[in-house]
């Protein structure tokens, strides 16, 4: 592999943040989506529970589709794995402004995951070896930041021009944008020659013993983190909480000022130390947004999962980097195992969703969130390389 480019004064490379870059790009297009996509389902005369299997489709990307990311980015090199992501994500959002049958929704969901699933699995495994490992932690968390700066900005800013832009229009802009995030990574970081692993279908879906307790722990935080994510334009329209982008601008100026002015503490020798206390914020949050009758209920819930989500996030791709020497099956690990908590979870929490309504359905995702303590707890501290 070739040497990084010249570290600039902040300490990181050019290509980090160029790759932070079009990480930004990217998730500014997938979040364009956030508001108008469930608001799109139900308007269509989806019931719930469709709209909770259509959205939870997440699941199965991500259960095919991360081992195969991972082992494709050790194999090929992230830059292609990248470019296809952007692709999946457009074409999955373009086609939905076009779709009625929830079959047909059903997959094109699953293409944006897919996207989703191929574009954050390159760009962490690329972002891990860019990073110091002494520091990783730190980088993580300071590259997880582009997505959030997206999540502060995109979704109020389509919230509020919904009525101009239009469902359809929304959906366009995100292809536009996500495309545009692979562009630069295609022209902008040259490909790196050094020796690839092969690629072995047969090996790349074998958990190594290592990662199986971190994977739980993610798992866990997923399914608290997805019922915030997937589920709170429509808690905010039951309740008559709007704008509800306001609570995304919210909670990205939460997590950014988390992963910037907190970084540096996720590189202590143990990291593990970091997690009980995310998991107590994350279920403190979720309780909120379960009882959130008022705007500033509604915010101060935002903040505290964002707090839990700029610590817990970083550290546990950093676990699993830290665990085993590939980092494309590092990453996707981490990310099989939190997307599979926000997918699987969703199916999970569903018909307590329909039965019991949404107090309950968030009550149930933040108990879960807590009882991630005791398999984060049994986390095996790795020396870091």
């Amino acid at each position: 592999m070739t040497a990084p480019t010249t570290a600039s004064s902040t300490g990181y490379s050019r290509e980090y943040w160029t790759t932070w870059s079009a990480t930004l790009l990217f998730f500014a297009g997938f979040y364009t989506i956030i508001v108008p996509l469930p608001l799109y389902l139900t308007g269509i005369g989806l019931p719930d529970w469709q709209v909770g299997v259509i959205m939870g489709a997440f699941g199965i990307a991500s259960l095919v589709g991360r081992p195969l990311a991972g082992g494709l980015t050790d194999s090929i090199g992230p830059r292609p794995v990248i470019l296809f992501g952007t692709v999946s994500l457009a074409v999955g959002a373009v086609g939905v402004g076009f779709v009625t049958w929830p079959p047909l929704l059903f997959t094109l969901r699953i293409l944006q995951a897919a996207g989703y699933v191929a574009f954050t699995t390159a760009a962490t495994s690329l972002i891990s070896d860019l990073a110091p490992p002494a520091r990783r932690g730190n980088a993580l968390a300071i590259f997880g930041a582009a997505a959030n700066v997206a999540i502060t900005l995109v979704p109020a800013a389509v919230s509020a021009m919904l009525t101009l832009l239009t469902l359809r229009g929304a959906f366009v802009l995100c292809a536009v944008m996500a495309v545009l995030g692979g562009v630069l990574v295609w022209f902008a970081i040259p490909a790196k020659d050094g020796t690839r692993r092969p690629f072995v279908v047969r090996s790349i879906f074998n958990v190594p013993p290592v990662l199986r307790v971190p994977m739980l722990t993610a798992w866990m935080f997923g399914v608290g983190f997805g019922a915030f994510y997937q589920f709170l334009p429509l808690l905010a329209e039951r309740r008559g909480l709007e704008p509800v982008g306001l609570a995304y601008t919210v909670y990205g100026l939460s997590i950014i000022a988390t992963r910037v002015l907190g970084g540096r503490l996720l590189d202590r020798p143990d990291r593990k130390q970091v997690l009980p206390p995310s998991a107590v914020l994350m279920a403190v949050g979720l309780a909120a947004f379960a009882f959130a009758d008022s705007m500033w209920l509604l915010l101060l819930a935002a903040a505290l999962t964002a707090i839990s989500g700029g610590i817990f996030h970083p550290t546990l791709i950093a676990i699993h980097v830290d665990s085993i020497p590939e980092r494309g099956r590092a990453t996707a690990g981490f990310y099989l195992a939190f997307d599979l908590g926000i997918g699987l979870g969703t199916w999970l929490l569903s018909p307590i969703l329909d039965g019991f309504g949404l107090t309950a359905f968030f009550l149930a995702a933040g108990v879960i969130s807590l009882l991630s303590i005791v398999p984060a707890r049994g986390i095996v501290s790795v020396e870091k390389a």
